[in-house]
This record gives C-alpha cells, structure tokens and sequence, in this order.
C-alpha cells in the first residue's frame, strides 16, 4: 500500500492542487464552506475596513503561485548561467586537445614512484600510439538497443570507432533484447564489422519473462552490466579495477574528448573521491532539427534545457540525461541497474541508486562535451508520397509517446520518497538535513511535479481573474505579481536561446569538422540561422511545446499510476541521413 501511495504523490499533488483552487474560488454559488474555509464573500464575512478577509485556501494560493512562478524565473536564471559557463567549458576543452595535439606538446615525465598515469600527459589524438598499461582507464559502452534499427546502430559505432582510442580503450557491449526478430543476426553483423575497431566487442541478450522485468533500456543496461561485473570480476576482487561505463542512447554521437575529459577527472580525484562519482553531460538536438516540426524541435530544445539548467557552478547535484559514466566499481557495489517498471527511466534511477546507497555521498561531475542526439521523427516522415501536414502529425505523435516514456519516470519521485524514509529509519539520521538532499528533492518536484502545477496555476489564474466580479487586493496583487513573473520568464528564456545559439554553432562546427576528418558522412548536420523564420518562431511557440509535450504526458502518465506501473517501450523512429550523403 506504502509503495502505491508513493508511486502515486504526483497524482495525489494534482488532487490536492484542485481542491485548494475549488475552496479558493469565490465565484461558486453552490458551495457553502465551514468556519475553516470561510468565503471570501458573502453576508457577514469577518472583515477589516472594506476589504473581506481572506480565507486559508486564498492564502495558501497566493504563497503557492507565488512559489511556482518565481521557481520559473529561477530556471531561466540559472539556465542561462549554465549556458553561458558551459560554451566557455566546451570551448576549454577542445583546447586541450589542440594542445595535447601540437607537435612540440612535451610533459616531464613522471617519477619512477608515480605508478598511475598522469592526467596532464595523453596524446588522445595520435592514431599511432595504442599501448595502454595496467592502470590506464578502460570505457565499457553499453549501447542499449531494442528495437533500433541496423543503420542507426552502425553510425553510432562508426562515430565511436573514429576515436584515437577505441582500439585500446573502449569495449563495446550490445545490450540487446533476446525476444526482438533478429537480434542475433543483428548483433553478428555489427561484432563482424567493427571487432577490429575497438578492444572487445560483446552482445549481451536480455531474457524475456523475467519476473519483476519489462523489456526495455533499463532491463537492457541491467543485462549488460552484469555480464561486465563477470568479465572484470578479477580486477574488482584485487581493488585494481579501472574500468568506467558509458550509458548511451543508440543514436547519440559522442567527441572523442568526453571520454578523454572522464579520464581527466577521474585521475585529478583519483586518491579521494573518484570512486563516488557519476558524470553527466549536456545533450544536444544538432542532427535533424532543421527538418523536425516546430513544436518537436522547441520540446527537445526543453529537454534539454532540463539537464543543462542543473549543470551551473557549483550546483550540488546535477541530473544525467541520456548520456552518463560511472566507475564499474561503484556500479557493482550499489548492485547495478534495476531493471523492475519503476526504472523505466534509468538514467535519473541509477543516479538515485547511487546516491541513496552512498548515504548521500554521491558527487555529480560534469563533463562539459556535448552528447549529439536525433530528434525524433514518424514513421512516415521520410516518405515523400504523404502530404507534409500528415507527416508532421506522424512525427509530433511520436515524441508524444516519447515524452510519455520520459515522463513516466515520474515514479522517481516515488523511489526517491521511500528511499529517504528506508534510510530514516535503518539509520535513524534525516537526510533531509543536508542541503544536497533538499537540492535533489526541489530537481524531483521541478521534473514531476511543477509543469502539470503550472499548467493548471495559469489556467485557473486566467479564468478567475476574468470571472470574478471583484477580487480581494491580496489576490490581485499576487495575479499581477504572477503575471510579471511569467512575462520576465519568457522575455529571459529568449536570452537563453541567443546564449544557446552561440553554444550550438560551436558544438556543431566541431563535430562537423571531426566527422569530415574521420571519414564518417551519415551523421546528419543540422545548421541554425536564428535570424531564418522557422527559429524566430521557436522564440514564442516553446511555451505550447512544453506544455503539449511536458504537462499534458506528465498529467497522462501520473494519473496512470494510479492502476499501473508498466510502459509499453516504443522505441523512437530515428532519421535515416544516407540519402543526405
């Protein structure tokens, strides 16, 4: 019952948000309040001069609306923040490979007594060097892949098998699902193009029928990630074991320099905190955009401003989105991945794994190299014989039962509501003293909570203003005070978007130029003319999109786990750029 109830918080938070605006409103005939909830008007209210009093619903409205909106502002201040720290982060980077690249680029050597490598000394660039000694770090890929198709797997392997050190370094796990058609025929393929481009490559085939287990890339993940506990088993026995995974979509295309700057930091912490450390980065829509309908491009453009909006200086914990390493060792000693309904979504899940069977220790570090990413598309986008309004619709349809998947990871909140009270009462100490713990709680109720809150706020806003013949002077100074809120929240959302022009042009410029060099065509480049119509357009029209494809889902997917936790997994149809090349 305990864990219905919790599963279920956002959708009682809903409930509970409709009946506080029902004993607000004063414009209901029919209802006859008591003494507690007294009407704002009405024969004899309590009043100070002329002005009736407020009732205690009004009052928490007027402290709640306030909340959620200046919560609002608060994102577009610290995303633009992030905006702007970021493009100077990415820009450092790349900097170190141009120098690590130069030809008179000479470290002094190590002291005899220095065993593990030195973070400062790596030529990643040189296709020629391929030795690695024993504390050099190794990446395990999972590449989770139900249901995607072969094109798309093959491009994503290409761009990985471009990197200087995927030859030495990188070992490729294929998560597959074993009842998909052709998943070993799919796998074979793909191991016999690319087994001479990286250190290994493996299948791992995930059961079906598993009880407690849904198919999908939660329960792919899981699979994979046992079969690579075995495989290093020896490693993590001796407390030697230098083994990092990579969690990736299987259309996302990643530089060379994230895995160099996961290197970097894990030896930078490596004596004191590398081994607690989860590494997140920044994802970017720069493949198909320019094709994608408006409203698409303007909800992924939201998605991921979520991710980049908790990736600020000094922000205490930051959010995984798609993309996201951790030592092996980390993962093996919080017992891996869940793969049950509740980790459907298992980047946000795993994170919180961590961080609860770390007492809270976790540290989130951010690798400031952006993950490239597809928008969706519908199964008739690309043929041509269909006239272009179907094909849009096919295509919003799509990243509507997307974002459904994305938003029924609402259950997080739920995990992370029975975590904290497990660990009150096995430890008898509140996590909910720690800033951190409340960092994470207000990230959660911003992610499941906020945009269905929002949504009916500005609604009930908006109609309560016009329909109320006359309104207390608190209650209209707070509608005004909203009002000035969301109005500087948009206007500095589109700072947010400039700040993102500059930092996409240049994340798109460098891929470019590195998928020019490695020989690597069909990876789709998507160029941005701020000043063309279709991304002025996007300036007004991402409110629609986050509510179309952020409220509503969320609404849809809350209410759901009232009666369910299962998700059927549809994986996303992605572009085929072939044709472009």
């Amino acid at each position: 019952m305990f864990q219905w109830a919790s599963r279920c918080l956002p959708g009682f938070s809903i409930i509970a948000l409709v009946f506080l605006l029902v004993f607000t409103s004063n414009s209901i005939p029919f209802w006859s309040w008591n003494s507690l909830w007294p009407p704002a008007k009405g024969p004899s209210p309590p009043s100070t001069g002329d002005n009736p009093v407020l009732n205690v619903a009004q009052k928490i409205f007027i402290v709640y609306t306030v909340l959620v909106h200046t919560n609002m502002l608060w994102f577009a201040a610290r995303l633009s923040w992030s905006l702007w720290y970021v493009t100077r982060q990415t820009k450092q980077v790349l900097g170190r490979r141009w120098k690590a690249n130069q030809e008179d680029f000479v470290d002094d050597p190590p002291p005899s007594s220095h065993k593990l490598p030195d973070p400062s000394v790596f030529k990643f660039n040189n296709p020629d060097v391929y030795e690695v000694n024993d504390h050099e770090v190794i990446h395990a890929v999972i590449l989770p892949n139900y249901g995607e198709d072969l094109h798309t797997l093959k491009t994503t392997l290409n761009v990985l098998a471009s990197h200087p050190r995927a030859r030495s370094q990188y070992e490729i796990y294929l998560a597959m699902e074993e009842k998909e058609i052709d998943a070993v025929e799919k796998s074979q393929k793909l191991i016999s193009k690319f087994e001479k481009s990286f250190l290994h490559v493996r299948s791992t085939f995930h059961p079906a029928g598993l009880q407690g287990e849904i198919a999908g890339k939660s329960s792919n993940v899981a699979f994979a990630a046992r079969q690579i506990v075995h495989v290093h088993r020896a490693e993590l026995r001796t407390g030697s074991c230098n083994v990092m995974i990579t969690v990736m979509d299987a259309d996302t295309h990643l530089w060379q320099d994230y895995f160099t700057e996961i290197r970097r930091l894990h030896y930078a912490h490596l004596t004191d905190d590398a081994d607690r450390t989860l590494y997140s980065c920044p994802i970017i829509f720069d493949r198909n955009s320019h094709e994608s309908p408006i409203l698409v491009r303007c909800a992924d453009l939201l998605w991921g401003f979520a991710g980049l909006s908790t990736m600020y200086p000094g922000t205490s914990i930051s959010i995984p989105t798609s993309v996201y390493s951790l030592p092996l060792s980390l993962a093996e000693k919080v017992g891996g991945w869940d793969s049950d309904p509740t980790a459907i979504g298992e980047d946000m899940h795993m994170m919180l794994k961590c961080y609860f069977e770390t007492a809270g220790n976790l540290l989130t570090r951010v690798v400031y190299v952006p993950a490239s990413q597809c928008n969706v598309s519908g199964d008739t986008a690309s043929d041509r014989k269909i006239p272009k309004y179907r094909r849009t619709l096919d295509t919003c349809h799509a990243r509507y039962r997307q974002a459904l998947r994305h938003m029924w990871g609402a259950l997080d909140s739920g995990f992370a509501t029975r975590r904290t009270l497990t660990y009150l009462r096995l430890h008898s100490r509140c996590l909910f003293l720690r800033p951190r713990h409340l960092a994470l709680l207000h990230l959660l109720w911003e992610a499941h909570f906020l945009p269905v809150h929002l949504m009916i706020l500005m609604v009930f806003s908006t109609v309560y203003e016009f329909t109320s013949s006359s309104l207390h002077p608190n209650m209209h100074l707070a509608l005004s005070v909203t009002n000035i809120l969301r109005t500087t929240s948009f206007i500095w959302m589109n700072l947010c978007l400039a700040l993102y022009e500059r930092w996409y042009d240049f994340c798109l410029h460098t891929r470019k130029e590195d998928m020019l060099q490695a020989n690597v065509n069909d990876t789709g480049f998507a160029m941005r003319v701020w000043w063309y119509l279709p991304f002025l357009l996007e300036r007004i029209c991402f409110p629609i999109a986050g509510t179309i494809f952020g409220a509503i889902p969320t609404l849809h997917a809350v209410f759901s786990h009232f009666w369910t936790d299962r998700l059927v997994y549809r994986v996303s149809k992605k572009p085929d750029f072939t044709s472009l090349v």
